[in-house]
């Protein structure tokens, strides 16, 4: 393996957004928490709070990518999201999963994004357990809102003393027989739905990070496929032009409470259903949302367990 590694990056950190929640936001929330408790009465509270949350599913899917060289016909990925290191998710826990994963032997792991709850203090306890992940194309990592509302810069030294690479507005290139495959990342701006904001002004605070990404995929030839690791699944909305075939996503949780013909009450997005969960095609890319390993509160999944992706690229 070889490998190449080119990182832009502004002068100085981005000024870090305020978790305001509106109004509208708020009842969003309060209908959620309403039905996902009356969904998990009784026995089922048991099920959604002990037992679902720790039972992880694996989910395998081939990805087939038109510009993917054939030297990586059959390059496997293992995708992780949303660990949510806390109170919810011990270190223990994580270390059953991290055995999972190098039970799978992908040639490449990425992690996108959320690697504490909330608070930095976690962020060694996360790293000690994602240090025993092994793949011969190394660990990728890409920043979300949770581990910058936190402090970035204490979850990403966390990371890199445990070898796992944290692409910060950078990117990185696999070689296999000299042929390459492009890994891009961006840091997550800590903007989501529900936080008093409209798409459009998601898509302002995004205006950078976008502009970066064109430097980024500027110079690497066409012929060659590229992924994109960002932590929310919205940013792929914006790449209606832009040159990327597969974006690889958390952040939503798969809405962590799936209800019978209603779907999940709550999704973090600003486009409801469509990135709860799974393969979808977006603008401009194919986007795998990856349902997260951990909770956030209310803590219970229901219908929508946690999950660890063996992706299986394919030329088209």
């Amino acid at each position: 393996m070889s490998s190449q590694i080119k990182r832009v990056k502004a002068s100085s950190e981005p000024e870090q957004p305020k978790r305001r929640v509106t109004r509208r936001g708020f009842l969003q929330t309060a209908l959620g928490v309403t039905l996902a408790a009356s969904a998990v009465g009784g026995l089922g509270a048991l099920y959604a709070l002990k037992i679902e949350p720790g039972w992880v599913q694996v989910v395998r899917r081939d990805v087939h990518l038109p510009r993917l060289a054939k030297a990586f016909d059959g390059f496997t990925i293992a995708q992780l999201s949303d660990i949510h290191r806390g109170p919810y998710m011990s270190e223990e826990s994580l270390r059953r999963v991290v055995g999972m994963v190098n039970e799978l032997a992908p040639d490449l792991i990425v992690l996108t994004g959320d690697f504490v709850a909330g608070q930095a203090h976690f962020a060694p306890s996360c790293a000690r357990a994602l240090a025993q992940l092994a793949a011969p194309h190394g660990v990728w990592a890409v920043l979300g809102n949770h581990d910058v509302w936190s402090s970035a810069g204490a979850v990403v030294h966390a990371l890199e003393q445990a070898n796992v690479r944290v692409l910060r507005d950078a990117r990185h290139s696999i070689t296999l027989e000299d042929q390459h495959l492009w890994l891009l990342g961006l840091e997550d701006m800590g903007i989501t739905a529900f936080m008093g904001t409209s798409f459009e002004g998601f898509r302002n605070k995004w205006g950078r990070s976008m502009a970066t990404l064109g430097e980024l995929l500027g110079d690497i030839p066409q012929h060659e496929a590229r992924l994109l690791l960002v932590h929310n699944p919205d940013v792929t909305e914006m790449l209606a032009q832009v040159p990327v075939d597969l974006a690889l996503c958390g952040h939503t949780h798969g809405g962590q409470v799936r209800l019978p013909l209603l779907g999940s009450p709550i999704v973090p997005s600003f486009f409801g259903e469509k990135y709860v969960c799974g393969l979808v095609e977006g603008p401009g890319s194919l986007v795998y949302i990856n349902r997260g390993l951990g909770v956030i509160s209310p803590p219970v999944r229901l219908n929508c367990r946690p999950e660890l992706t063996l992706l299986r690229l394919r030329p088209l």
